[in-house]
């Protein structure tokens, strides 16, 4: 089934809410004041049957100038407008308002609804209809059909009910496959049933018991229940105005603006890049820095304009431009957003998001410009790839990275195959996607970083695989191994347990170093169990850390074990006491501390150090006061 949403548009007093009530037979003014004063001040909803089997939301509007704000968090979701214009009066101030926003956000399809015509005379009724002609020649509304109606006879309402069908079977419906976005307009409670959220649930699929994040203030949230025209429903779809009953979140937590929508699908931000156009209309300039109300969804947030390639904006102008908010918000790739004045408030312009998430930019950088320049013309493939690009600090999951371009699910796996057939894109394992350009970054990053420790300790097999992982991404071990495992693949590095070196090192003794270290081994050999500590043994030589790191490398190519800290034991008397305890162990089951130290003819010193050595590398494990062989 096509979901579709209606909204009207217009000057106040044209009759928008009494033209709803002769098409659905329901009030969509729900507030006593609206009632009281006969104006609509607030958003109004309800439905309107297509066939017999289909509905459409409709979305009623407030026209007076006071209430744009109320007005423009409604239109964001509408699929086709009901343009309102009485006949008695014509084109008025709020009618060419209502025009320029749903202009500047991308409204394809509409109907001019001529309303009040009981009031005027035919002749009249004419010359109305050449100035509407003359109006929107040059608007999205230029070949939309114009129909006289009059709510209070009835006249002129089947023939619009008949458009409006006729023109909701042909839309093209919304997009299922993205995540789920449903920006707030509505926030209540019901007695024993808590907190409720309405609004026009823009993209995807929600179900009940779905688990989502409220957006920007990062909530969680549980779907207890969901209604779209009053009726309770399993699953709402893209299109749909839907009421939302939500667990496990307070009323105080939420407000108009905020958006519900899949976890990881979105991001908070302070910043965002724009294409922006003024009206030109308008007879306001933008200079650089200029503060706005920026109106994107349901929300309004105030913010400065910096203007990346000029210093002032001129009606009827484009430019780049990067919004400094002063809350936080989200948004999505493509989305559209209106831009008022901050005092006195009126519509400027507005345009279209190319980066919801950006970093602050410098003004005049080419680089940025031209950035934009492809988020703004260039393909979804094209789009897909600057975003990897730009997250050059960072790994992408595949499901990540189809979030952040807002487009379907299939086609963005499309994208994606093709830049890793182009070489562009490369797959790390089947969880990570990374651009080639950060792939050469962070080889020669990893480079630097492994090359700079082996300058600084030749003697060592290399770099912790922790201190490297550290290094490289810190806190994100995973996104580190994923790099390190395709390194090793490409055989750029070398990992031997937890070192990692490049391929092509060798530790390189001198002449004066490998004679140092047969002396060591001697050393270690002649003193058997009894071995000293590394301190004792540095003492003996004059370069005493060069002793340290000439020790260290002889742990490294298994010559010595590494007791503790600070003792050494030469591998072949390590080896001779396994083989006697083992031996032992096999006859008698267990041994005490002061039978395995007669066994190897050394101090209780050593014996104990030996054997708290196996029982960490589980040879053996403490029974009580003895030590027996480990077993799984």
């Amino acid at each position: 089934m096509k979901n579709f949403i209606i909204g009207t548009a217009g000057h106040i007093d044209h009759g928008k809410t009494s033209l709803i009530r002769a098409l659905t037979g329901r009030e969509t003014d729900r507030l006593e004041e609206e009632k009281r004063r006969g104006i609509t001040i607030d958003l109004g909803f309800t439905y309107f049957a297509l066939n017999n089997e289909e509905q459409a939301g409709i979305i009623d509007v407030p026209g007076h100038e006071k209430f744009i704000k109320n007005m423009l968090a409604g239109v964001g979701g509408m699929d086709m407008v009901l343009m309102v214009i009485a006949a008695d009066e014509g084109i008025m101030p709020q009618t060419r308002e209502h025009l320029d926003i749903l202009t500047i956000l991308n409204m394809k399809q509409g109907i001019v609804v001529l309303t009040k015509t009981d009031m005027v005379e035919e002749d009249w009724l004419e010359m109305v209809k050449e100035e509407i002609h003359e109006e929107i020649e040059n608007t999205f509304l230029k070949d939309a059909p114009i129909i006289p109606v009059s709510s209070l006879t009835g006249d002129g309402i089947e023939e619009l009910k008949n458009e409006i069908t006729a023109m909701a079977m042909m839309a093209a419906g919304k997009s299922c496959e993205t995540p789920i976005r449903l920006p707030i307009d509505r926030v209540f409670t019901i007695g024993g049933f808590g907190t409720v959220v309405t609004g026009t649930q823009i993209e995807g699929v929600l179900n009940v018991g779905d688990e989502v994040i409220v957006y920007p203030f990062g909530e969680n949230a549980k779907i207890r229940n969901l209604q779209v025209h009053g009726n309770n429903v399993a699953t709402s779809y893209a299109g749909q105005r839907v009421a939302v009953n939500l667990a496990n979140i307070k009323k105080d937590a939420l407000e108009r603006g905020c958006i519900l929508a899949e976890k990881n699908s979105m991001e908070e931000t302070m910043m965002l890049d724009v294409k922006l156009e003024l009206l030109k209309n308008t007879d306001r300039e933008l200079p650089n820095r200029t503060r706005v109300r920026l109106y994107h969804g349901t929300s309004e947030v105030l913010c400065r304009v910096i203007l990346l390639d000029r210093e002032v904006l001129k009606a009827g102008e484009s430019c780049f431009a990067q919004l400094r908010l002063e809350e936080k918000t989200a948004a999505r790739i493509h989305d559209y957003f209106v831009l008022r004045f901050y005092s006195p408030m009126e519509t400027i312009g507005g345009g279209i998001v190319l980066d919801p998430n950006p970093l602050k930019h410098k003004r005049f950088q080419l680089e940025i410009l031209d950035d934009l320049s492809i988020r703004e013309h260039g393909s979804s493939k094209d789009l897909m790839e600057c975003i990897l690009k730009k997250h050059h600090d960072s790994l992408q999951t595949r499901e990540s990275l189809i979030h952040l371009t807002g487009n379907g699910k299939s086609a963005a796996e499309q994208d994606l195959e093709q830049l890793i057939c182009e070489k562009k894109v490369v797959p790390l394992g089947k969880e990570y996607v990374v651009h080639q350009t950060t792939i050469q970054f962070l080889r020669e990053k990893t480079g630097q970083i492994i090359r700079g420790f082996h300058e600084k300790f030749p003697l060592k097999e290399g770099i912790s695989k922790e201190e490297l992982r550290n290094k490289l991404y810190p806190g994100k071990s995973k996104w580190a191994d994923a790099m390190l495992s395709y390194f090793l693949e490409e055989g750029f590095i070398k990992i031997t347990e937890q070192m990692i070196a490049m391929a092509d090192f060798k530790i390189q003794f001198s002449k004066e170093q490998s004679q140092m270290k047969e002396q060591l081994e001697k050393l270690y050999l002649e003193s058997g169990y009894a071995a000293p500590t590394n301190g004792e043994v540095a003492r003996q030589y004059k370069n005493q850390q060069e002793v340290l790191q000439i020790l260290q490398s002889m742990w490294e190519e298994g010559i010595l074990i590494k007791l503790d800290l600070q003792t050494f034991l030469h591998q072949s008397w390590y080896q001779k006491a396994r083989d006697e305890l083992e031996l032992f162990l096999e006859k008698n089951g267990t041994i005490t501390i002061a039978e395995f130290r007669d066994l190897i003819e050394t101090s209780r010193k050593y014996a104990l150090l030996i054997l708290e050595y196996f029982d960490n590398n589980k040879i053996t494990k403490k029974v009580e006061d003895a030590r027996m062989l480990f077993t799984l």
